[in-house]
């Protein structure tokens, strides 16, 4: 895969190499690879191969491959909506300071390995099954289990944080890159809002998932009170994560755009009225040039009006109903 309007975000796990990407069938192998991983380690561990099914460590494996490959994807997607965000901010210094200060290999790296010990925290206190006590080993894959959820998690979380962040630095001066007679009905950024329900849309799968595995294994420890808390917050954690993704960036643009729409349409709706005020201050004896003057005024009024009504068909942002 060729890299192209490159952004110049190539993070550790999807480098940039020889003017080359890995392509989309490399990271599948890679993603469905260390789920495998997992899953075979858990498999020769147990003496009761059924476990494997009965406390489904197989979705255990599903949400690390997800959780990666989706990772991939989301990256390819955010290089593309980088790449339009910085031809609407001109030297598009705030979003390269984004990019800069939060997705760097070191915040990866911590992030993942942060979330990675909160989910081995978490599966603890929930109580892992006593099926995986029989030997060291099996109790190790599935802390390795915990582990690689965690971190493939954790660093999509990452870039869902700065996603947010770098919207709500970019959204300030989005007024001036506005165009309502763009044929996509938003201004032209109706891609970015495709890229944010995209991004939610993945946290959201990776949410079933977790939900799947959450319900499904028998944890030991779920009888108090705040491990039942502890069970529905990391329930809950992913689809907070996917409306977060689409509504904090689609609100925050909502009242730019709304913001540049109120203005522009009070001076055409001005300018409309002192155009107007010129067509009616010729006299009722016309000569060419007074019809030929007219005729540019009438022009001007349909043009003015024409940019009224595409301002208001323009949609507000990615999270608003088309009326």
């Amino acid at each position: 895969m060729t890299a192209t309007n490159n952004p110049g975000f190539y993070p550790f796990y999807d480098p940039y190499r020889g003017g080359e990407l890995l392509g989309y069938s490399g990271k599948l192998a890679i993603s469905v690879s260390v789920g495998t991983f997992y899953l075979l380690l858990q498999y020769f561990s147990l003496a009761d191969k059924t476990v494997l099914f009965t406390q489904y460590c197989w979705v255990l494996a599903a949400i690390i491959s997800t959780s990666l490959f989706s990772l991939y994807v989301a990256t390819d997607i955010f290089r593309r909506s980088l790449t339009m965000i910085n031809t609407l901010e001109g030297r598009h210094a705030a979003s390269n300071q984004v990019v800069a200060d939060w997705l760097n290999n070191k915040w990866y790296f911590l992030s993942g390995l942060g979330f990675a010990t909160t989910s081995i925290t978490t599966g603890h206190f929930l109580g892992i099954p006593l099926e995986f006590y029989e030997t060291p080993y099996s109790l190790f894959a599935m802390y390795m289990g915990l582990f690689l959820a965690g971190f493939t998690s954790g660093m999509g979380l990452l870039s869902i944080v700065a996603v947010i962040i770098l919207y709500l630095k970019f959204v300030p001066n989005l007024q001036y890159s506005l165009d309502p007679h763009n044929p996509d009905g938003f201004g032209g950024i109706k891609k970015l809002g495709d890229s944010l329900w995209f991004f939610g849309g993945l946290a959201a799968a990776v949410g079933i998932l977790v939900s799947i595995h959450m319900f499904g294994v028998s944890w030991t420890n779920t009888s108090s009170a705040y491990v039942q808390l502890l069970f529905l917050m990391w329930i809950a954690m992913p689809y907070i994560v996917a409306i977060s993704i689409v509504l904090i960036p689609g609100l925050a643009v909502r009242r730019q755009v709304a913001y540049y729409k109120t203005y522009k349409s009070q001076q055409l709706k001005q300018e409309k009225i002192e155009t107007y005020s010129s067509y009616k201050q010729f006299d009722s004896n016309e000569d060419d040039v007074i019809i030929a003057e007219k005729k540019e005024l009438h022009k001007k009024l349909n043009r003015i009006q024409n940019d009224l009504d595409k301002l208001e068909e323009m949609r507000n942002s990615h999270i608003d109903v088309k009326d």
